[in-house]
């Protein structure tokens, strides 16, 4: 038995390290990867976003050191906030003894003192765990900045992604009292040499059977199994996973009912903007990443690649690469490379993270699937396209197939439950 699987970034990869059976993969690129590949410029190496490992799983952490073998580098987070020009420890809860005490005493007030009712919506949600202050001041501009809409439109099938602190490390925070938040991610793994993209590198070593710069265009139901065409030609599978954005897989079928259709054409996702910025020094060495929840900041984060790796940066030189998210038609969607990066370099300049006088290298990748939106239909739609999908015997994996804004150790756990399925019925 064949298994086709139509996509080749992290879900599609790691699928077939796990498969036991016959399978291919095919990817429209020309290199896996997906959102887990890794670019260069100049000397400096660059990933698609800040991503790191980390998971609560200790037996998924132990699968992730055994692929990459001597290639994993474990790193402590130093994560930071830019808030009223102060440098405030990440996450926003944990560093409120590095506010102003007014700030101060209204973050906590809030949390101590909350009567909003139970949530029917993420901003809701942020207003009933968090309390005003710090809603107000960072949760809810965040997330603006991010998702380029009202919070009200964002349901809460996905909150389980933002844990909720403890009241004692809330007031321990605002006493100036160390404490730690989002512990599952204070350490995490990043691979020493190669970028992010050594982890699809690692995933391929045995057996891989990886076809790239196949770009698909008609998937049809025919002698028993499936018929894909496209620009490698004509493939048939006896059995087919799509790990390809959901949307672009049925724009590629026939005979799809009018209500699939237009549920997968009302689901909601936000491209990405990636903007390298390299330096002449090694001033960007200190921080994995900064939060700028100011809307008068372009990028809503920044990732500072040498921290990651010092493979990723030349000797003597950091960078850092600015994430920007444009909705579908959006005013950030019509600005140049060129303009944007001139635009984040002057943001990045004024608040003093970089000096535009040390910038020595630029580049800009733009990926149209960078992240799920929840939105308050999203539950609804993907449900319409799940049971569609599961009649016709065709499995949805990954982060735009299944929609869904799932991490990479969530991808990876999936992989494995979808192989073992996979492998029991040819066993």
């Amino acid at each position: 038995m064949l298994t086709g699987i139509l996509g080749g970034g992290l879900a599609g990869i790691s699928l077939q390290h796990f498969l036991s059976g016959n399978s291919e993969v095919l990817e429209k690129e020309d290199r896996p990867g997906g959102l887990c590949r890794t670019f260069r410029k100049g000397g400096f190496a660059y990933d698609l976003g800040g991503h790191i490992l980390f998971s609560r799983s200790q037996e998924l952490l132990d699968i992730l050191l055994n692929v990459l073998g001597e290639n994993a580098h474990t790193r402590r987070r130093n994560n930071r906030i830019l808030f009223k020009g102060r440098d405030i420890k990440y996450p926003f809860e944990n560093g409120l003894s590095g506010l102003e005490k007014q700030d101060i005493y209204e973050c906590l007030i809030g949390y101590l003192v909350n009567e909003h009712p139970p949530p029917n919506n993420f901003k809701e949600w942020i207003l009933h765990t968090f309390g005003d202050g710090i809603a107000d001041k960072y949760l809810i501009p965040y997330n603006e900045k991010i998702w380029k809409l009202p919070l009200e439109e964002i349901g809460l099938e996905w909150v389980e992604r933002v844990p909720r602190p403890p009241l004692e490390d809330v007031i321990k925070s605002a006493l100036g009292i160390e404490t730690e938040g989002y512990v599952h991610q204070l350490n995490f793994i990043y691979p020493a040499r190669g970028g992010i993209e050594s982890l699809i590198a690692a995933f391929m070593k045995q057996g891989a059977n990886v076809t790239t710069a196949f770009e698909v265009e008609r998937i049809s139901a025919e002698a028993g199994g499936w018929f894909v065409s496209g620009s490698g030609g004509h493939k048939f599978y006896d059995r087919l996973v799509l790990t390809m954005p959901v949307r672009e897989a049925l724009r590629r079928m026939d005979n799809i009912p009018q209500g699939v259709m237009a549920a997968a054409e009302a689901l909601r996702y936000n491209s990405l903007r990636v903007i390298l910025i390299g330096v002449g020094n090694s001033s960007l060495m200190d921080k994995s990443a900064v939060y700028i929840p100011d809307p008068g900041v372009t990028p809503h984060r920044i990732c500072f690649m040498g921290f990651f790796s010092e493979d990723n940066v030349p000797p003597g030189k950091s960078s850092l690469i600015a994430e920007v998210t444009v909705p579908p038609g959006h005013e950030l969607e019509k600005i140049s490379d060129a303009s944007l990066t001139e635009m984040v370099v002057d943001d990045l300049h004024r608040v003093g993270i970089i000096d535009r006088r040390d910038v020595v290298e630029t580049e800009v990748t733009n990926i149209t699937y960078g992240y799920v939106i929840h939105d308050l239909a999203h539950k609804r739609n993907t449900a319409i396209i799940k049971d569609y999908f599961a009649s016709l015997g065709i499995h949805l994996h990954g982060r735009f197939a299944e929609f869904e804004y799932i991490n990479m150790d969530e991808v990876i756990k999936r992989s494995m439950t979808l192989a073992a399925k996979l492998n029991d019925q040819e066993a």
